[in-house]
């Protein structure tokens, strides 16, 4: 079944509302919003300048109070929290509001996290505008600021009123930004085997508007967040270690941003990282065959294979980044935990795990950034 028949999600949660996924157009998002009869009095649009300069006449029919936030990781912070409530008591936002965040995840993970603890939660919508927050951060929920330099280490569980996805905002991205959201498709690759064989069955993979209008791609991107919701669903406040596969690569990716101090890697660039040394964990703890981890490994190269990656990373040590490890937020008790690869379609979360282990597979990431 291609794109054109699979415009719509509904997701029922437990402990929320309705939680509806939307890949339309955006001229159409206001004729949505009505449709699905939301109630609110007034909406607040909170962006960035420049994309709001780039979009704004694709937003003249929504009336709605504007509010501009700075790029970039470091508005995940205390300080831009404060900002913000400060920000929405002075426009008097109340519980009958409903404020539409359009960024990337940065920006989701920040005003979602607002949202969730502003006169204890107010409605919001989710409008990605990156190929990453679409496939993944604006989908199942997670808020989140960082806290020194630990990655999404305060946050909340709070699902969005909508998530709506229009793929021409793509257009706009960097090739950067497309790598950037390739990382947690691979990701859903390897979790989900029917998002495998779609990417393994291409034969050439170009970034271009081509691409981005493809059927491939939609298709891609609408499996991505089906499967997402599919497993948040099973387990939305990861309590039944259900959700901990989505983490996938992420445990050690979280603590290569963190190591580098943000600056260095982006995350999808980093979740990429982590994927191949998790790969190599799980194979060398004999939990991933060689079949599997070569499947696993073919795949990553030959979409990677036009990708520099920074060499940064070489000049870390592994204790440094097997340190940043340690406040991962899946340790429970200071018992490691990871979510390991099995085979194509299928991880669970690995306890007991040797830090020998762990050093080799930091070790083996790095002589595969040096070979590039």
């Amino acid at each position: 079944m291609f794109f054109e028949n699979m415009k719509k999600i509904k997701i029922q949660f437990i402990e929320q509302k309705n939680v509806i996924v939307y890949i339309d157009k955006l001229e159409n998002f206001l004729k949505i919003l009505n449709k699905e009869k939301f109630s609110y009095t007034k909406l607040l649009l909170i962006t960035h300048k420049k994309l709001w300069y780039i979009y704004k006449d694709r937003f003249e029919n929504i009336k709605s109070k504007i509010l501009f936030l700075s790029e970039g990781e470091k508005i995940k912070s205390f300080e831009y929290f404060k900002f913000l409530c400060k920000k929405f008591l002075d426009l008097k936002v109340d519980r009958k509001y409903l404020v539409l965040i359009f960024g990337g995840g940065v920006l989701g993970d920040l005003v979602g996290f607002v949202c969730s603890t502003y006169m204890r939660g107010i409605n919001y919508v989710q409008i990605p505008t990156t190929l990453l927050a679409m496939v993944d951060s604006s989908i199942g929920g997670k808020t989140a600021i960082n806290f020194y330099k630990y990655k999404n280490f305060v946050g909340s569980f709070y699902q969005p009123r909508m998530i709506f996805c229009d793929t021409s905002l793509l257009k706009t991205l960097s090739e950067k930004e497309i790598y950037n959201g390739l990382g947690e498709i691979l990701k859903y690759a390897i979790i989900n085997k029917k998002i495998y064989n779609l990417l393994n069955f291409k034969k050439n993979f170009y970034i271009s508007d081509d691409l981005i209008d493809s059927k491939f791609f939609k298709n891609i991107i609408f499996e991505c967040i089906k499967t997402k919701l599919e497993i948040v669903k099973k387990d939305e406040k990861e309590t039944k270690c259900i959700r901990e596969q989505l983490n996938l690569g992420h445990t050690i990716a979280h603590a290569i941003e963190s190591a580098t101090g943000y600056r260095i890697y982006s995350h999808g660039e980093a979740v990429i990282l982590g994927l191949i040394a998790e790969s190599f964990l799980s194979y060398k703890l004999k939990i991933l065959s060689d079949y599997e981890f070569e499947r696993i490994m073919f795949l990553v190269e030959k979409y990677l294979k036009d990708k520099k990656f920074d060499k940064a990373l070489l000049k870390i040590s592994k204790e440094k980044i097997f340190k940043f490890i340690q406040y991962d937020k899946k340790i429970y008790q200071k018992n490691l935990r990871f979510a390991l690869p099995i085979r194509i379609g299928e991880v669970k979360t690995v306890e007991n795990i040797e830090r020998s282990s762990i050093i080799k597979s930091i070790f083996f990431l790095q002589q595969w950034i040096k070979k590039r």
